[in-house]
């Protein structure tokens, strides 16, 4: 999976577009359709209580107010949909079935140690009030030198302790996931069965997989949807991210299996 890495996330940037659009039409139908209903009324026309029309007068309102509502809760779905491609046409995360991933989150470590050792270095001058060290640093601006030294909410200068723990912690995550992904790249795929299941634990993809032989019952479809296992047409399985709890609830579900019953 990680060969056609930029062929998937182009796949789900192209499934949101088609349900923005979608969603956009039906809005657009449903909106068109509450007004047509609407017009059937005369504007500013009251319900005429304790008139034999009186409930289906009601009954046709209520009508019109929920397809209005459906129509408004549509157009947010698509608007959910479209910002959604857009967050994945402009996502700068990293994913770990990127084929690049490793490589990215060594320039992104680089990027966060050069960050923590300029901010270190700045409040250091700052501290000292030395404005010529300070633009001897490397992206040091006159302008960075006047806002650092301008006291914020709280009356401080300089970079906030908190930038300087929320970049360290960042850093300590990032040297995590390169430590996994580095640990993933020396094991090889294996495949074992269990009550009928093969189980891939599939190291190209960082997945574990389950491959059943026919459809399981409803009941562990939907137990396997809780912890994280999803259906995957492209591949046949039902998967999640490789991990070792991942590769455990595998085995746990393949001991489970029962087909479904056919009809």
């Amino acid at each position: 999976m990680k060969h056609d890495f930029e062929e998937r996330r182009q796949n789900r940037i192209d499934n949101a577009k088609k349900q923005a659009e979608k969603n956009k039409e039906k809005a657009i139908d449903l909106h068109r359709e509450a007004k047509e209903m609407a017009s059937h009324i005369p504007f500013g026309q009251p319900i005429h209580v304790g008139h034999h029309s009186e409930q289906r007068d009601r009954n046709f309102r209520k009508k019109i107010h929920q397809k209005f509502d459906k129509a408004f809760k549509t157009w947010d779905k698509a608007e959910y949909y479209e910002n959604k491609a857009d967050t994945i046409e402009n996502s700068d995360a990293i994913f770990s079935d990127d084929p690049q991933a490793l490589a990215k989150l060594k320039d992104k470590l680089a990027g966060l140690q050069r960050n923590q050792e300029f901010m270190k270095a700045a409040n250091k001058c700052i501290r000292q009030k030395n404005k010529e060290a300070f633009l001897q640093l490397p992206f040091a601006t006159p302008e960075l030198w006047e806002q650092l030294n301008t006291p914020d909410v709280m009356g401080q200068i300089g970079f906030a302790s908190y930038s300087l723990r929320n970049n360290n912690s960042n850093i300590a995550s990032v040297k995590q996931r390169i430590a996994w992904l580095e640990k993933l790249a020396v094991r090889t795929s294996q495949e074992t069965t269990i009550n009928t299941v093969r189980i891939l634990e599939n190291m190209e993809a960082d997945r574990v997989q389950l491959i059943f032989p026919a459809k399981p019952l409803k009941e562990l479809r939907k137990a396997m949807g809780k912890r994280g296992f999803h259906w995957s047409k492209r591949e046949g399985a039902w998967q999640r991210h490789y991990s070792p709890v991942a590769v455990s609830l595998a085995k746990e579900f393949a001991a489970q299996y029962q087909p479904e019953a056919k009809p």
